[in-house]
């Protein structure tokens, strides 16, 4: 009999298990034991194994008896952190949308068209994918905490230059530096959550993460519009972010810890914790580098390491085919809402378009209410009736019935703008297609972080990359496309794409097991 790794659970001897050890509940496999009931251990045929309260559900991985430890952080502690990391990762799209709604008149101020003035928020897209990617090794290398301290301190002091300046060239170039610092919680926001919570906890909290930054690019165009109604000044529109940012500060400064926990290190040979501030500050981190976080160069070479696994691409591109034109119903809708009806829009002024940015929100909302059952349902569904054991494929199946909002959503928004019916009509599809977006994005990051559990940032990031590169390309052609070809043509094509990604889908349900032991674990 070979011989086995220790710390490596293994689905053949989970399946039947008589005796199962806390050292064999380890995190850096794809096959979980999480529920001794359903698995049939009694008495001490779960050994030392540490039990949710209910006195069944596995914690994965298992805590230590540091109260150091952040899954030994207080459920007050716990939620608060992940506010405050929900909240950063709010503010990148938030603060990218905001250009949305003061193109016009931003490109009267500055006699140019807002197609031109547009360039700069599509720059701030790309480099909200680029800066997610720079994010990722300084995460492991540095931690967590400093990194959302000091971007977000960055990310507010570039929007204040935005807001101020009377200048599109120094408004282009601050816009792209917004982009690269305020994206880094749409990464890292993952990690802080596989930090501190538990495997089967995970479902619900990437939820609340995800919802607060699908929500944010729609909250500032609603909030613009309006301001723009009653004032008709941009800059107050990005005074608005600014307010926002330092409202984060705020929290950070008075709530934020270091959710890192190197659980490779014994709990007698833990350093110090010192005080939040200097964990805040990144200062403790200097001090305990040598012996608590990866040399830089290793944390580089993991994101690749993580990038060429089978099954990573695949995600990506059915993240990306999928998501995308949320960007463009944004993009399209935006426009011809506002176009007088003589052009061929709908001539809606702005306080009438903020109230149409209530769509997108409301579905947003409604996805994570049903999402955070429903995950939960299919993974307590999948551990009964496989003896206690969890796949990651369990995860797919809530992107089935996402397709099945998605698809027939843009659809109608195309029919709706191709045919000039009702704004209602553009109301039932747009709110379709993001209900779906919304519940897909979190199978999806929860399948990916199920499969590379160890890796939670490197995977966050090329997500989060997938999913940008995606809006940032739309972003150049929707409109002309949907000129030329009829916006009916252009969204049934989207919306066949979709359907064409659900390929990808079902090859990753079908061949995903097998494809992660070609690929091995994250090094």
């Amino acid at each position: 009999m070979a011989t086995e790794k220790p710390n490596q659970v293994h689905s053949e001897s989970l399946a039947n298990p008589a005796y199962v050890r806390t050292d064999e509940i380890e995190e850096e496999t794809d096959t979980v034991l999480l529920d001794v009931g359903a698995a049939k251990l009694e008495g001490g045929g779960y050994g030392n194994l540490k039990l949710a309260r209910d006195g069944h559900t596995v914690l994965v991985p298992q805590p230590t008896d540091n109260p150091h430890d952040p899954l030994n952080w207080s459920w007050r502690k716990k939620h608060m952190m992940l506010f405050i990391v929900a909240l950063t990762a709010f503010l990148g799209d938030f603060a990218s949308a905001a250009g949305v709604p003061v193109i016009v008149a931003q490109g009267q101020e500055w006699n140019m068209s807002p197609l031109v003035v547009n360039y700069a928020g599509n720059l701030n897209v790309i480099m909200l994918g680029i800066g997610g990617l720079i994010v990722i090794p300084i995460s492991s290398w540095w931690g967590r905490a400093p990194l959302l301290f000091w971007t977000t301190i960055a990310g507010t002091l570039f929007t204040l230059a935005c807001t101020v300046t009377d200048n599109f060239t120094v408004f282009y170039a601050f816009r792209a530096f917004m982009g690269l610092t305020l994206t880094a919680f749409q990464v890292i926001g993952l990690a802080c959550v596989k930090d501190m919570f538990f495997f089967h906890e995970h479902a619900r909290k990437i939820g609340i993460w995800v919802a607060l930054f699908i929500i944010s690019p729609y909250m500032s165009p609603l909030f613009g519009n309006f301001i723009l109604a009653g004032t008709g000044d941009w800059r107050i529109v990005f005074w608005m972010v600014f307010g926002i940012c330092c409202v984060d500060l705020v929290f950070i400064l008075a709530f934020a810890d270091e959710t890192w926990y190197n659980r490779a290190i014994p709990v007698a040979q833990q350093p110090d914790r010192g005080s939040r501030l200097m964990r805040v500050l990144g200062i403790w981190q200097i001090k305990h580098h040598k012996v608590y976080f990866r040399p830089l160069w290793a944390c580089i070479r993991r994101l690749f390491s993580v990038f060429i696994k089978p099954i990573i691409i695949p995600v990506m591109l059915y993240y990306m085919l999928s998501f995308m034109w949320s960007v463009g119903i944004n993009i399209t809708s935006s426009i011809l809402l506002e176009t007088p009806v003589a052009a061929g829009g709908y001539g809606l002024n702005n306080r009438a378009i903020g109230y149409v940015y209530f769509t997108p929100i409301v579905a947003v909302i409604i996805g994570e209410t049903f999402g955070h059952f429903f995950n939960d349902f299919l993974a307590n569904r999948y551990v009964r009736s496989h003896a206690g054991i969890f796949k990651p494929e369990a995860r797919l199946w809530t992107n089935y019935i996402a397709a099945f909002f998605m698809i027939p959503g843009l659809i109608l928004v195309g029919q709706a703008l191709e045919k000039h019916l009702s704004v209602a009509a553009i109301v039932v599809g747009w709110g379709m297609y993001v209900f779906g977006v919304m519940i897909a994005s979190v199978a999806i990051t929860a399948y990916a972080l199920d499969s590379y559990p160890t890796a939670s940032p490197e995977v966050s990031g090329l997500l989060n990359f997938a999913r940008v590169l995606g809006g940032f390309t739309v972003g150049y052609f929707q409109q002309p496309w949907g000129a030329k070809s009829g916006y009916g043509v252009s969204f049934g094509i989207q919306a066949a794409i979709v359907a064409i990604a659900m390929i990808i889908l079902i090859c990753l349900q079908r061949f995903g097991a097998a494809l992660r032991v070609k690929g091995g674990h994250v090094a």
